[in-house]
C-alpha cells in the first residue's frame, strides 16, 4: 500500500509546469531523473508522451531523447550496483532476492526500455516465475551447478542444470524439454536476468555429489552437508529412497518374519551390512539367493529393499541393462545395497555369469574418453550386491577368485508364507529402517570390536579370507539390528554354516570335471591292456583318440589313469573357460602333470600301431 502512494505522490508531483517549459528548462536534469525515477505503468508512458510533444513543439526532440536514453542507461547501471528491485512471487522459495532492472512477479520477468523515439518496449526473459536458487559444487568433478525454480501448472517446479547451460543461448533453449517457457525470442534476455540475480545476490554454494553413500562421515541422500545432484536416469530411484508408513509396525512384522527364515535373516542382514563394506575397507562381494521358482525369493528382496526406501521397480532393477548402464546403477548406488532380481536375464548379456561377477564386483568401471579426448569420471562403488534367481551363479569351472566373491544361498523351502499380503504391507510401510541403522553404526571403535569378535570366531571354521571377512560384517549388521531395532536374536555361526563354501579348491575342482568328462567318453581312450590281448582284434578307439588309460586295483575297486592328447585337454579346458596357464603350476605341485626342463607336459602314452601280434 505504501508503494503505491509513493507512486501516486511521484507521479502527481513533477518538477515542471508542461507550459511553462522552454527549450532550456525541458532538457534539465531534473526533468530526466523524475522520468527515469518513476515506476513503469501505463501512467509513466503518458507522461513521457507528453513531454515528448512538448519538446517536439519545442523543437529539441533530438536532444530530449538522446538525454532520456542515456540517463535511462544511467538509472539502470546505478540500480543494478545497489541491487534494484526484488522478485515479488507468490510463495517464492526464496525471499528478498534482488533482481536489478528486472520486474519480476507473478506475470513473469521483464523490464521496459525504450526506442530512439522514446517509445516504450516491454522486453519479457519469461512469462511465469523463475529463479536461480541454489548453486552446486559437485565435489568429484568440480562441475558447478544452478538449481532453478519456476512456478507452472499451479506448483513450484525446479530443475538442476550446468552452469553453462544458463549462459548459452543454445544450450539454454534444452530448458524447453523441463517445462520452462524460453525460445529463441527470449533466451538472451532469460540468460541475462538469470545472471543478474546469481551476480546481485550472495547465493553461497553447496556442495553436490551425484551418487549415494558415504562422504567422509557422511552419508548421502541423509546428510545436510550435501545435495543430491544426479543425472536424468536416476532421479526415480531417489525418489524411491524415502520414508512412508508406520516404522513400529514395520518392525513387528518383519520381525515375524524373520523368526520363521534364517534365511530371510541372512538377507536383510546383507541389506543392512552394504553400508558397513567401505568401513571395514572390504571389496564388494555378491549374495546370491537362489533355488525353485515360487518360494519367495523376490519377495525376500523386496523386503531387503524396504529397510531403504520403496520396494518398486525403481530401487530393484534387473540384469537387462548394458555393462555400461550397469557400471552407472553400481556408481549411483555406491554404499547402498544393489539389489537385483532373476539372473537368468544376465544370460543373455554375458558368456558366463563368471564374467558378470567380475563385473559387480570389480568396484570400479573402465576408463572412458569423452568427445573433447578427455576422460570421463570413473565409476566406482564398495558394497553388496544382492542376487536371485533359479540357479546358481558360480560353477565347478569358477575360478578361486569368483567363488570368493560371492556367498551362494540355496533355498528351496518356503521363504516368505503369504507373498502377496508381505508385499502389499511393505509397500505401504517402508524407508526408516536403514536411517536408525546408521546411526547405532557412529561408535566406529565398538563396531570395530564387534566385527573382529566375528572374524575370529568365522577363522575357526572357514578358510578362505575373503569370505570370513563377508560373513563377519553381515553378523556384524544382524547382532546390532537384532538388538536394537527387532529385539530379538541375533543369527548364530551354526546357523550360517549352510551358507559357507564347502568347495574343494580349484585345482581339485577343475581335475573333477576333467575326469567326469573322461569317464563320459572313456571308449575315445586307448587301452594298453588290450593292446596286447589276443581277444581285442580292434584296441584303438573307433572314434576321435583323446589318450589312453591305465588300470590298476588297489584292492577296493579299479583305478584308472588318463593320460590326455595335450591338445585334447587343452581343448577341454578352453571349453570350460579354464586357463590352462593359470592353472598349470598348481596341477604340477599336485601330480597331475609333469614338468621337464622347466616345461609343463602331459604325459602321452600311445602305441604306434595295434595288431594281434603285437
Amino acid at each position: 500500500m505504501n508503494e503505491e502512494l509513493d507512486q501516486q505522490l511521484l507521479e502527481e508531483n513533477p518538477p515542471y509546469e508542461l507550459e511553462e517549459l522552454n527549450q532550456e528548462s525541458i532538457l534539465e536534469d531534473k526533468i530526466f531523473d523524475y522520468l527515469v525515477a518513476l515506476p513503469n505503468s501505463p501512467n509513466k508512458t503518458r507522461i513521457i508522451e507528453k513531454l515528448r510533444t512538448k519538446a517536439k513543439e519545442l523543437k529539441v526532440t533530438r536532444a530530449f531523447n538522446s538525454i532520456f536514453k542515456q540517463k535511462n542507461e544511467e538509472y539502470i547501471q546505478e540500480l543494478k550496483s545497489k541491487g534494484g528491485n526484488i522478485i515479488q512471487f507468490t510463495d517464492c522459495p526464496i525471499q528478498e532476492l534482488k533482481c536489478g532492472q528486472w520486474s519480476a512477479d507473478d506475470s513473469g520477468v521483464y523490464r521496459i526500455d525504450y526506442t530512439t523515439m522514446i517509445k516504450p518496449i516491454k522486453i519479457k526473459a519469461c512469462s511465469h516465475p523463475i529463479l536461480p536458487v541454489e548453486r552446486l559444487i559437485n565435489i568429484d568433478n568440480n562441475i558447478e551447478k544452478v538449481k532453478l525454480s519456476f512456478y507452472k501448472d499451479k506448483k513450484w517446479q525446479y530443475v538442476i542444470v550446468e552452469k553453462n547451460t544458463i549462459a548459452s543461448k543454445s544450450k539454454i533453449l534444452q530448458l524447453a524439454n523441463s517445462g520452462i517457457e524460453v525460445n529463441e525470442n527470449n533466451a538472451k534476455d532469460l540468460i541475462t536476468y538469470l545472471s543478474d540475480v546469481m551476480e546481485l545476490n550472495n547465493i553461497e554454494p553447496k556442495l553436490s555429489v551425484g551418487h549415494l553413500g558415504w562422504i567422509d562421515n557422511e552419508f548421502v541422500p541423509y546428510s545436510k552437508k550435501y545435495s543430491l545432484d544426479v543425472d536424468k536416469e536416476f532421479k526415480q530411484k531417489i525418489e524411491s529412497i524415502k520414508e512412508n508408513g508406520d516404522y513400529s509396525k514395520w518392525k513387528e512384522y518383519i520381525k515375524t518374519l524373520r523368526e520363521k527364515s534364517i534365511t530371510l535373516r541372512f538377507m536383510i542382514a546383507s541389506s543392512f551390512a552394504s553400508v558397513l563394506v567401505k568401513i571395514f575397507k572390504l571389496n564388494t562381494f555378491i549374495v546370491h539367493l537362489w533355488g525353485k521358482s515360487g518360494n519367495g525369493k523376490t519377495v525376500a528382496e523386496m523386503i531387503c529393499s524396504s529397510i531403504w526406501g520403496k520396494p518398486d521397480n525403481n530401487f530393484i532393477s534387473n540384469l537387462s541393462n548394458t555393462s555400461i548402464a550397469n557400471e552407472r546403477l553400481c556408481n549411483f548406488y555406491r554404499n547402498m545395497p544393489i539389489l537385483l532380481d532373476e539372473l537368468q536375464i544376465a544370460k543373455a548379456k554375458y558368456k558366463n555369469f563368471d564374467e558378470l561377477i567380475y563385473m559387480l564386483t570389480e568396484g570400479k568401471g573402465k576408463e572412458r574418453g569423452t568427445v573433447d579426448n578427455g576422460i570421463r569420471e570413473q565409476t566406482m562403488w564398495q558394497t553388496i550386491v544382492i542376487l536371485n534367481g533359479e540357479e546358481p551363479i558360480t560353477s565347478d569351472t569358477s575360478k578361486e577368485g569368483v567363488k570368493n566373491r560371492v556367498i551362494e544361498i540355496n533355498e528351496d523351502e518356503t521363504i516368505v508364507e503369504d507373498g502377496n499380503g508381505t508385499v502389499k504391507f511393505i509397500q505401504e510401510n517402508y524407508g526408516f529402517a536403514g536411517k536408525e541403522f546408521l546411526k547405532l553404526i557412529e561408535d566406529k571403535e565398538e563396531l570395530q570390536k564387534m566385527q573382529q569378535h566375528f572374524v575370529n570366531e568365522l577363522s575357526k571354521i572357514m578358510e578362505y579370507k575373503k569370505q570370513i571377512n563377508a560373513f563377519s560384517i553381515i553378523m556384524t549388521a544382524d547382532y546390532i539390528v537384532s538388538n536394537k531395532i527387532f529385539k530379538d536374536n541375533p543369527i548364530t555361526i551354526e546357523e550360517v554354516k549352510p551358507y559357507i563354501r564347502t568347495d574343494s579348491d580349484e585345482t581339485e575342482r577343475y581335475i573333477n570335471l576333467i575326469i567326469d568328462i573322461a569317464n563320459a567318453n572313456i571308449n575315445n581312450f586307448y587301452d594298453s591292456k588290450k593292446s596286447n590281448s589276443l581277444e581285442n582284434n580292434n584296441c584303438l578307439p573307433s572314434g576321435q583318440i583323446w589318450g589312453s588309460i591305465e588300470k590298476t586295483t588297489d584292492g577296493l575297486g579299479t583305478i584308472i589313469y588318463y593320460d590326455f592328447i595335450p591338445t585334447k585337454l587343452y581343448q577341454i579346458l578352453e571349453d570350460n573357460n579354464i586357463n590352462w596357464d593359470g592353472i598349470k603350476k598348481k596341477m604340477a605341485d599336485k601330480g597331475y602333470v609333469i614338468v621337464k626342463n622347466g616345461k609343463y607336459q602331459v604325459p602321452v602314452r600311445m602305441p604306434s600301431r595295434c595288431s594281434k601280434n603285437d
